[in-house]
């Protein structure tokens, strides 16, 4: 198996979440002890519930180990079949191999082949095989988990003009606005491509901002979908930014803009903009901006939707946007985070920052019960979340007391947070070079 390679991208990324903790012999770290196990509290959409599934037995049939690489090698195949219903087919035999199986080496080795084919699937703009195209490109990324601009370029190219064409179905935009902001998370180092796509994406959400009277605008349902996942892809690229470009995005966007968002008549766009503020606040305060501080208006606003009740809104709607809400307000009056631990195997992911919540909702939306498989085996999805090298888990035998545990939790962020500022001057200096 090759070696996996770290990006500095990828460390900046961890530098939000806490390390992980063992949890074979936890008795004192149990589910019970107040802290939230939810995955997503603002229980947002999966990209799976758009996508019809096989059958529970056929899943079963293709992740068998019999003949791995030969289906593999089949779906590959697949894709080149002129009937649509083959395709299709072909595509959700690879998003559940991928998704549910760690097989670097297999996916490297056939890496240009399948780009070829899906790239090709991506472009005929059909929407069922656009929205499967659309995810397995994005798992097919998370198997890789290395940078390559070139790559990025490739897909972009296929992804984002179909993403601006307001002649194709909104629900196909909202999947490629999805996958576009995973393919430039994960391959992409130029800060100046991320910088373009992130513009290209808010003019698709920013449709949804106050008008110059401070009224909603009138948005169909559909278009909201697209504007939450544009909004999410945004934010998410928005983590990856310099100190420089991070301090120019939040004074832009977070004193009016992103939160006039609020105000939709759309409750997950509202919860979406909620969580970019958590996010755009959160780096602010990381990077000692001068606009780490939010307004009266804003607090006044997150602590109305919090305890907002209007009868028109279904129960389910108004407990999630309080609960959101009511988490993103006492982060800025109490100083909390949001807590979740999440356990696979023997290993225990803490999170405890806003972006790291953003990324384990974002690359849980598209693993679904694969996750867990993702987070022990998937040496890039475990650099995303901090989590220590599979080589030195491998080797470790021994563990401390939980107070051990907790003091180099502490020292391990702070390091982190140190490189993550590093890591971001950096990037701002070779940009001004190559300016």
């Amino acid at each position: 198996m090759p070696k996996y390679t770290k990006k500095n991208r990828a460390a900046a990324r961890s530098a939000t979440s806490k390390t992980t903790t063992k949890a074979g012999a936890d008795e004192d770290m149990s589910a019970d002890d107040g802290v939230s196990v939810c995955s997503n509290i603002s229980d947002a959409t999966s990209i799976y519930d758009d996508v019809e599934g096989g059958a529970v037995a056929a899943n079963d049939i293709i992740l068998s180990s019999d003949n791995l690489e030969e289906k593999l090698d089949t779906a590959i195949e697949g894709l080149r079949n002129k009937d649509l219903k083959s395709r299709e087919s072909a595509l959700k035999t690879l998003q559940i191999l991928f998704s549910q199986k760690y097989l670097p080496e297999q996916i490297a080795n056939r890496s240009e082949n399948l780009t070829e084919q899906l790239i090709a699937c991506l472009k005929k703009g059909n929407e069922s095989e656009g929205k499967l195209a659309a995810m397995v490109t994005s798992i097919f990324l998370i198997q890789l988990g290395e940078p390559n601009d070139e790559l990025f370029q490739e897909l972009r190219d296929a992804l984002l003009p179909i993403l601006r064409d307001e002649t194709k179905s909104a629900s196909l935009r909202t999947s490629y606005a999805q996958a576009i902001g995973f393919v430039c998370f994960i391959a992409s180092e130029d800060i100046s491509s991320t910088v373009e796509l992130m513009k290209s994406l808010e003019v698709i959400f920013s449709k949804s901002f106050l008008l110059g009277d401070g009224s909603v605008p009138i948005v169909t349902r559909n278009l909201q979908e697209l504007h939450t996942a544009a909004l999410a892809s945004w934010c998410l690229l928005l983590s990856t930014m310099p100190n420089n470009h991070a301090h120019d995005l939040i004074r832009t966007y977070a004193p009016e803009k992103i939160p006039g968002l609020i105000e939709s008549n759309d409750a997950d766009l509202r919860n979406q903009a909620g969580e970019t503020i958590a996010v755009l606040y959160e780096i602010a305060r990381e990077i000692n901006s001068v606009f780490a501080e939010p307004p009266e208006s804003l607090l006044i606003t997150l602590d109305k939707k919090a305890t907002e009740s209007v009868k028109y809104k279904g129960k389910k709607e108004k407990r999630v946007q309080r609960a959101t809400f009511r988490e993103i307000y006492n982060s800025f009056t109490e100083g909390t985070s949001p807590e979740l631990k999440i356990k696979f195997a023997k290993e225990v992911l803490e999170i405890t920052s806003w972006t790291g919540r953003l990324y384990y909702n974002g690359f849980s939306s598209l693993l679904g019960t694969g996750m867990n498989v993702h987070l022990k085996e998937n040496g890039f999805l475990r650099s995303v979340f901090n989590l220590d090298d599979l080589e030195a888990e491998d080797g470790q035998k021994t563990k401390g007391n939980r107070f051990e545990r907790q003091q180099a939790n502490k020292a391990a962020f702070k390091s982190r947070t140190q490189a993550l500022k590093k890591i971001r001057a950096n990037k701002a200096t070779r940009t001004q070079q190559e300016e």
